[in-house]
C-alpha cells in the first residue's frame, strides 16, 4: 500500500513541477509574499465535506494561473479540482478534525496536514514567512527546495552515479573472462551485485528530485535512464545464473527486490542467493560455477528459452566454451550456424583480456 500512495504522491508532484500552470500560479503567490491554502478534491464529493468546508464562495471556473494568484489575497482557502483544472470555492474556512495529531507549529500548515489525513486528498499550503511551498496528501509530506539547489544535487548525484555504472560495467567485463575461465569467487559475485544495489538505491533516491524539477529535469532524466540501462536485467540473470539453486527470472526479481531491503553486505547477498556462509571469508573462498544466462542473454544475444535449453545441457558456461558446434547443435533451438556463433564469441570474450 505504502508504494501506492509513494507513486500518488509522485503524480502530485508533478501538478506542481515547473513548466505547469498550477507552478507559475505558485510562484506568484510567493513572489508577492502571500500566504496560501489550497485544497484539491473531486468535484463530486465536494458537497459531502460541507461541515469540514464551511462558507466561502462558490465559483466553478476554470483554473488559470492569474486567478488562482488573486484568490490567493483573500482569506480562507482555496478549493480546486483534483486534477488542478476548475477552481471549485475561495475564502473557504475549514473545520477539519482537531484529533488528528500534526507535526506542524503554524495555523495554515497544521489545518493542511489533518485536511490530507482526514479526506485523503492533496492539499498544498505556501507560507507567507518563510515562502515555501509544501504538498500533503494522506499522512505524507513533500517540501518543495529552492529549484537551483535541487538541481544542483541531481546533478552531482548523477555525476557519481555515472562513475558507479562505467566502475560496474568494467568489473561485468572481469567477471565474463572469470566464468569462461571456471574461476568465479562467490565473493565477487556479491561484490558486483552489492555495486549493482547500490547504484538502484542511490538513483531512487533522487527520482522524486527529478520529478519535483519538471521541465527543467528532462536532461537529468535522460542520464539517469542511461546510467540505469539494463541493469534490472544483468541483475536478475547474475542472480539466476549463482542461485544455488535452479530458479525462475520471477524468482530471481523477487530475491533483487529484497537484496534492496537489507544491508548491503557479502554474507547477506550469499545467504539469499542459496549458500550456507557464516562469514567474508568464507564468502570469498567459495568458488561457484555459473549456468550461464547473462553471458548467453547479453553477450551473444539469444532468447531465454533458448538460453534455458543451453543451459538445460551444459550446466556452467565454463563446460559451454569446451564443447564445439557439432556437440551444440544438437539443443533444441540451436542450428548450425546459430552454435558456430555462439562459441566464436564465447571464445572472442575469452580473449579479450589475455
Amino acid at each position: 500500500m505504502s508504494e501506492i500512495v509513494e507513486l500518488e504522491l509522485a503524480e502530485k508532484i508533478k501538478l506542481l513541477s515547473p513548466g505547469t500552470k498550477l507552478r507559475k500560479a505558485l510562484d506568484d503567490i510567493i513572489h508577492a509574499q502571500l500566504g496560501a491554502l489550497i485544497v484539491f478534491i473531486d468535484e463530486e464529493e465536494f458537497p459531502r465535506y460541507s461541515s469540514i468546508l464551511q462558507s466561502g464562495f462558490k465559483l466553478d471556473c476554470p483554473f488559470s494561473p492569474e486567478r488562482l494568484y488573486e484568490l490567493s489575497k483573500m482569506d480562507g482557502a482555496i478549493v480546486m479540482d483534483k486534477n488542478a483544472s476548475k477552481i471549485l470555492a475561495a475564502n473557504v474556512h475549514i473545520v477539519p478534525d482537531p484529533s488528528i495529531p500534526t507535526t506542524e507549529t503554524g495555523t495554515r500548515h497544521r489545518t493542511a496536514e489533518r485536511l490530507a489525513k482526514q479526506l485523503g486528498v492533496m492539499v498544498v499550503a505556501i507560507s507567507k514567512r518563510r515562502n515555501v511551498v509544501t504538498l500533503y496528501y494522506k499522512d505524507k509530506k513533500y517540501v518543495f527546495g529552492d529549484i537551483n539547489l535541487v538541481l544542483t544535487k541531481v546533478g552531482q548525484t548523477i555525476n557519481a552515479l555515472e562513475r558507479f555504472r562505467e566502475s560496474f560495467d568494467k568489473s561485468l567485463e572481469v567477471l565474463d573472462k572469470l566464468e569462461i575461465e571456471g574461476n568465479v569467487s562467490l565473493g565477487y559475485v556479491c561484490e558486483i551485485l552489492i555495486r549493482g544495489i547500490e547504484i538502484k538505491s542511490i538513483s531512487s533516491s533522487i527520482e522524486i528530485s527529478i520529478v519535483e524539477l519538471g521541465v527543467e529535469g528532462r536532461l537529468s532524466q535522460l542520464r539517469l535512464l542511461e546510467v540505469l540501462k539494463d541493469l534490472d536485467e544483468i541483475l536478475t540473470l547474475i542472480i539466476m545464473d549463482y542461485s544455488k539453486k535452479d530458479i525462475t527470472e520471477d524468482d530471481a526479481k523477487q530475491i533483487l527486490e529484497t537484496m534492496l531491503k537489507i544491508d548491503h553486505r557479502p554474507v547477506p547477498f550469499a545467504k539469499l542467493l542459496g549458500y550456507d556462509v557464516v562469514n567474508s571469508q568464507q564468502v570469498s573462498d567459495t568458488i561457484v560455477r555459473p549456468r550461464g544466462y547473462r553471458i548467453l542473454r547479453n553477450e551473444v544475444h539469444i532468447p531465454m528459452n533458448i538460453s534455458q535449453n543451453v543451459i538445460k545441457s551444459f550446466r556452467s558456461i565454463d563446460r559451454l566454451v569446451k564443447t564445439n558446434p557439432s556437440v551444440l547443435q544438437k539443443v533444441e533451438g540451436i542450428g548450425d550456424k546459430r552454435a558456430k556463433a555462439i562459441l566464436r564469441r564465447l571464445r572472442e570474450i575469452k580473449k579479450r583480456r589475455q
